[in-house]
């Protein structure tokens, strides 16, 4: 929860602030940092540090102001990375793994309309090559809003 106030750092004693100033060669290439700008209630299937947030995180997180701010830039943020880059947008990617968490967490902590906002998005920067994207994936991001 201090991460996402700002306040704290991730295992590597990289804050908030530091994620957001990775170029995109490093948001491509750095593989733990997703977990603890957009966090979830449940267990990461492929980071063994990823935090799991209590009742209590879910709850203190939604009533931050600061946290939901932090959030919602940080999503701003994602996006402009999908935007400047079409490497993701082809059958399989990780940066699809990252979209489902972005939506899950968004929907989870802040708001189902913000994660939909988010998705939308996501579909407007993949103009038609969303059509490359696996159906299951992009079933599984739309489910994730709900």
């Amino acid at each position: 929860f201090s991460f996402l106030n700002g306040e704290g750092t991730d295992y590597k004693r990289r804050c908030l602030l530091d994620n957001r100033n990775f170029d995109d060669n490093e948001i491509e290439q750095t593989h733990d940092y997703i977990q603890f700008m957009f966090p979830l209630a449940e267990k990461s299937g492929s980071f063994f540090n990823a935090p799991i947030l209590s009742p209590e995180d879910i709850k203190a997180i939604r009533l931050s102001e600061v946290a939901q701010a932090n959030l919602k830039k940080s999503a701003e943020w994602y996006l402009g990375f999908l935007g400047r880059n079409d490497h993701w947008i082809k059958s399989y990617d990780h940066n699809h793994l990252r979209i489902t968490r972005v939506i899950k967490s968004l929907n989870l902590l802040v708001a189902e309309d913000t994660a939909s906002s988010f998705l939308n998005v996501v579909f407007e920067i993949a103009g038609d090559g969303i059509n490359f994207v696996r159906q299951d994936a992009i079933s599984f991001w739309k489910s994730s809003v709900k």
